[in-house]
């Protein structure tokens, strides 16, 4: 199911916004036109990672330090490890994600 969460204009560059759906904590990225979306959640202990700092694209969990692409979710601490994304799209300046 597609919901829609915001303007693509409220998803800042270089930093995340918060919003919950469903009861999910979900934290968006944009860089460019490329919209990202993700728990609200790191890898590790699943603490939520808004409060992280965010820094050439990386968001570092405030807790235990573990490190994430923005554009990719791809954890650099534990390149297994990935935070969960949510599929995106983008109507005019509309943007909707998929909740299953």
């Amino acid at each position: 199911m597609w919901v829609e969460i915001t303007a693509l204009n409220q998803v800042p560059e270089s930093d995340i916004l918060r919003v919950k759906v469903e009861e999910i904590s979900l934290i968006l990225n944009r860089q460019g036109m490329n919209v990202t979306c993700y728990r609200n959640a790191c890898t590790h202990l699943e603490y939520p990672i808004d409060m992280g700092k965010i820094s050439d694209g990386i968001i570092t969990c405030p807790f235990h330090k573990f490190r994430y692409k923005l554009d990719t979710g791809k954890c650099l601490n534990a390149p297994a490890d990935s935070l969960e994304s949510y599929p995106i799209k983008i109507e005019g300046d509309r943007v909707f994600v998929e909740i299953n």
